[in-house]
């Protein structure tokens, strides 16, 4: 896969910009504050409608605009070439009371984020990332969704109902809290409603519905859906682990050990089958149900989950250096990387935010031949380092050619091709 063309509108620092690329590596540098992480983020943007700095999209947009626009076209390793775009525009553009997200491929509007994820293929390296080890287990649970769901819809679908059945039970806690005044889940729902008006769960048509009974349809939902999302992220887990461990290896040159563990409910392995998992799921749900009146939210389930990553066996979250750390993470993005091009059949494109300075030469030089083949997108204070005591050669095998390298020169909203 290769990103031809870059295409902005009001974005960031951004009025009006339009660059074209070639293959190889690609390098913004300028002083700091200038807008080169913005031009990573605009093509990071087009892989999940989602910026990896921020969950709000009217930050994105030129002071005193009323929209962005970013828009891309690129080849993939069939030939083929493709665009893609995404926009956000404010209410006041539409003369409406809710901005909008407009999404199009090869000029055909997208109506849903799932039928835009796996388009492009993106991976991005920055600052950020370091939270996925050093930060709570959110960071890490959204590492391993958007890795999954850039190659399986149904599975970005499935994290988008369980969501919803989620809020849904969790409503229904609170529900149960506010008329019972109880830790237990066994009072009758009344046959009236305060006002006189009879209950959706009294239709004539159907049966008294107790508490309990209204919350196991919800927990036989959710536990499907559950079932379906860990099945998917064990089976992810089992891949990645093989390729972050032999990144770190070569990366660092060193014996040091990364291996992942999935932190879930009890009883739960990656040799079970969706059925089985969703099953004992369900079960954890009902005997967990008391408590969860009590707390008005679920306590259990892959909202809860956390992925566990350790150097020689030790939580690198506590135990692992700043720089082990960033080798840890860029370990992960690399096998990230590596594990999108044996699934798609594409290479992706790799965003390196501020990585080189970080990065001893030998690192350097491992990460330029690990990702020899790749079209790289990087930025930079300092030009004339980002490379420097790198090797003559950073191919993986003698038949593969150095890549070319292109600079653009960065300011102030500016980009200057050298």
């Amino acid at each position: 896969m290769r990103l031809t063309s870059l295409r902005l509108t009001n974005f960031r620092n951004y009025e009006k910009l339009e660059l074209l690329f070639n293959d190889g590596i690609h390098v913004f540098y300028g002083d700091n504050a200038q807008g080169k992480t913005n031009l990573l983020e605009a093509i990071f943007l087009c892989t999940c409608a989602r910026s990896h700095r921020t969950g709000h999209d009217e930050e994105l947009i030129l002071h005193g605009e009323s929209f962005y626009k970013s828009e891309l076209v690129f080849l993939t390793d069939r030939g083929l070439e493709e665009k893609l775009s995404f926009a956000y525009i404010l209410p006041q553009a539409l003369n409406s009371a809710r901005s909008a997200r407009k999404m199009t491929y090869n000029d055909i509007e997208v109506s849903n984020i799932s039928e835009m994820i796996g388009l492009f293929h993106a991976v991005i390296f920055a600052p950020e990332d370091l939270q996925i080890v050093k930060g709570g287990p959110g960071g890490r649970r959204r590492f391993l969704d958007l890795l999954i769901s850039q190659t399986s819809r149904p599975y970005f679908r499935s994290l988008q109902k369980y969501s919803q059945l989620l809020l849904q039970r969790n409503s229904l806690l609170k529900i149960i809290r506010e008329r019972t005044g109880k830790t237990h889940a066994s009072w009758q729902i009344p046959d009236q409603a305060a006002d006189g008006q009879e209950t959706l769960e009294q239709a004539p048509e159907l049966p008294p519905m107790t508490i309990q009974e209204e919350l196991s349809v919800w927990d036989r939902a959710l536990a499907a859906e559950a079932g379906y999302i860990l099945k998917k992220r064990l089976d992810y887990l089992e891949k990645i682990s093989d390729y972050a461990s032999l990144s770190l290896a070569y990366l660092t040159e060193s014996n040091e050990e990364l291996s992942l563990k999935y932190k879930t409910i009890g009883g739960i392995s990656h040799l079970q089958s969706e059925e089985e998992i969703a099953g004992i799921f369900y079960s954890r749900l009902q005997r967990s149900a008391e408590d969860d009146v009590f707390r008005g939210s679920s306590s259990i389930g892959p909202h809860r989950d956390d992925l566990e990553i350790n150097l020689n066996e030790y939580p690198a979250r506590t135990y692992a250096s700043q720089g082990q750390q960033r080798s840890l993470v860029l370990s992960l993005k690399i096998a990230e990387l590596l594990l999108l091009k044996e699934l798609t059949g594409e290479r992706p494109i790799l965003l390196l935010d501020d990585v080189m300075s970080e990065l001893d030469s030998k690192r350097r030089d491992n990460l330029l031949k690990i990702v020899s083949g790749h079209q790289v997108f990087m930025t930079g204070t300092d030009k004339e380092h980002m490379f420097e005591n790198v090797s003559d050669s950073t191919e993986i095998s003698p038949a593969e050619s150095k890549q070319a390298i292109t600079y653009y020169y960065v300011e102030d909203g500016s980009v200057s091709p050298l």
